[in-house]
């Protein structure tokens, strides 16, 4: 009967003497252990320890024999087992004795049990825990963990400070009942209607107000997701705050300044119209008087005139610059815009004793633009180079442009002159801003206008030639 026991035991059985010399042992030793059980009889125990239970194991039953006392019998411990091929191995070892009649000696019958697979199951479970609350607790947004009727199982620490509320007050209280939802009933039966919603199965997110810590209104973009198990049943849900207090005070700022803008921009319109016209006919006027004065008279009129011009040109700036930009997108062949903006500027070009050269680097691109507007940004930046050039040595405008990639074009104009400083770069294309004593301000912040109107970008920077260049980047594809 013992020898059927220990042939059909799943778990290795062993038993010892009272010295720990190995008297049997069942057939599955040599499953969990690597030995046979003819290897391990009239073995000591203690080839199966490591150490220091090894060295020690003969001082351990020399105790037991003196005092009869004991840490190992009748209760289950956990031991590192060695294998034959010098492994560690988890075990749960339980011992019992065994007094046979007739013998003076106890027996020792030790039953092992491998939970290495689930020692090594429980400490990747607990390594995971600890990674997802390390997530969970440090994530600077407000997370929980609610059970789908609305309990709240558990809130991570940005959350707890946020509010200001210690985890034992709200943790198994009903969600809504937290100092979170207290702000109003409204907000309340709002969330009541998320959960039974995400409890469902949805997905909810909508905007709320939380009190803070020091009783402040926080504005939170909040949602609720659910977690389902393999049959489909919503098991959890998970509550996210985002508090989005500061994005929406900028928000309300920037809609505020976008409207005073767009005021302004409104009686800008309206006061260059009204201008503009007296303005045409007092210079019409000076033209006139200066014809019936003296040369010396004549000088004073016709500076003032000229000014007159000026204030026209830019009123006319103003007006074109605060309507919105309306892009009539056409195909557009680069090469011959580049030379229909050439051809214009052509009198301006000899006047200045300027040579200006096209170099498009590419063979004919074509993009999706609008060509008028495209041809003013173009113009103007060539007329820049030229008037660049008045009161320098440098007498070289370089127009080209070439395929920056299979979506995007770039125009460049570059010149000779002097250049344009890093320091004033940051603001050159701000209205209003120049460097030219007959400037308005307005012909490089309309162009960089038109540019991103069209998805593109203007910049400038030091040129090849020693002066500016300035480049136009535009999408192919409207």
């Amino acid at each position: 009967m013992c020898s059927a026991i220990l042939s059909s035991a799943l778990d290795p059985l062993i038993t010892i003497d009272e010295r720990g010399e190995i008297l049997a042992a069942s057939k599955s030793v040599e499953r969990v252990f690597g030995y046979t059980s003819d290897e391990l009889i009239g073995q000591n125990i203690k080839i199966l320890m490591p150490e220091p239970h090894r060295s020690k194991h003969d001082e351990y039953l020399e105790d037991y024999r003196r005092t009869g006392v004991t840490h190992i019998l009748g209760r289950t411990r956990q031991f590192q087992v060695v294998r034959k091929d010098g492994s560690l191995i988890d075990c749960d070892l339980s011992v019992s004795r065994a007094d046979l009649q007739g013998q003076s000696a106890p027996l020792f019958i030790g039953s092992f049990r491998d939970v290495t697979a689930r020692n090594r199951a429980e400490r990747a479970l607990r390594d995971s825990e600890r990674r997802l609350h390390a997530i969970f607790d440090k994530s600077f947004q407000y997370i929980g963990l609610l059970a789908p009727d609305g309990t709240l199982l558990e809130a991570n620490q940005a959350a707890l400070e946020g509010a200001g509320v210690d985890r034992k007050e709200v943790i198994g209280k009903p969600f809504w009942e937290t100092r979170w939802w207290s702000v109003s009933e409204e907000a309340r039966e709002q969330l009541k209607d998320g959960i039974r919603r995400a409890a469902a199965g949805e997905f909810v997110r909508f905007e709320t107000q939380h009190l803070g810590r020091e009783g402040e209104l926080l504005t939170i973009d909040f949602s609720l997701s659910p977690v389902e198990d393999e049959e489909g049943e919503v098991i959890l849900l998970i509550p996210e705050g985002r508090d989005i207090t500061e994005l929406k005070r900028a928000q309300h700022s920037e809609t505020a300044m976008l409207r005073a803008l767009a005021t302004i921009g409104e009686s800008a319109a309206v006061l260059a119209h009204e201008i503009k016209n007296p303005i045409t006919s007092v210079n019409v006027a000076l033209r006139a008087v200066a014809d019936e004065l003296g040369e010396d008279h004549r000088a004073i009129l016709e500076d003032l005139a000229g000014r007159m011009q000026r204030l026209e040109r830019i009123m006319r700036r103003t007006l074109t610059f605060t309507k919105p930009v309306d892009l009539k997108m056409t195909e557009v062949d680069t090469h011959e815009l580049l030379r229909e903006v050439l051809d214009e500027l052509g009198p301006a070009i000899d006047d200045s004793g300027t040579e200006v050269r096209l170099e498009p680097i590419d063979g004919p691109i074509a993009l999706q633009a609008d060509r008028q507007l495209l041809g003013e940004v173009l113009t103007n930046l060539v007329t820049n180079g030229l008037e660049a050039l008045e009161d320098h040595d440098g007498r070289q405008v370089i127009l080209s442009v070439q395929g920056d990639g299979k979506e995007t074009v770039c125009f460049a104009v570059e010149d000779d002159g002097p250049g344009i400083p890093a320091s004033l770069r940051a603001t050159l294309f701000k209205p209003f801003y120049t460097t030219k004593r007959k400037g308005s301000g307005l012909g490089l912040a309309f162009c960089k206008k038109v540019v991103e109107e069209h998805g593109g970008t203007i910049s400038v920077e030091d040129g090849a030639l020693g002066g500016a260049r300035f480049e136009v980047r535009l999408p192919r594809h409207a």
